[in-house]
């Protein structure tokens, strides 16, 4: 498990391989499903339950992760803040990012 921030703004991201695949799993505050994407060959697809957003960090995640590994890659993500602000959000993506950046990097020195 990988996990970047304190607090509300705590992000986690935990992996496993489905054969060749590759499953990740992003959640921060009240963990859910709220968006997923799949990326294979380079194509992109995204979900999100109603009412959620949570598809444009799985989108962000998924593009990274495949454009380093380049294997097909499933990123289900939920994150939730109560009565969350902007900075709220830019702070919450932002750790997203940075707690995927933190995974390649130690999946690439391995």
């Amino acid at each position: 498990m990988y996990s970047v921030g304190v607090g509300k703004y705590e992000i986690t991201l935990t992996y496993s391989y489905i054969g060749s695949d590759l499953l990740v799993i992003i959640n921060g505050g009240d963990a859910h499903i709220g968006g997923l994407s799949l990326i294979e060959n380079n194509a992109l697809s995204s979900l999100r339950k109603m009412g959620h957003k949570d598809d444009i960090v799985s989108n962000i995640a998924a593009s990274l992760i495949y454009d380093k590994i380049k294997k097909d890659t499933l990123v289900i993500c939920g994150i939730h803040l109560d009565n969350a602000t902007k900075n709220d959000i830019a702070i919450l993506v932002d750790n997203a990012q940075k707690c995927v950046e933190k995974f390649l990097k130690e999946i690439n020195d391995k």
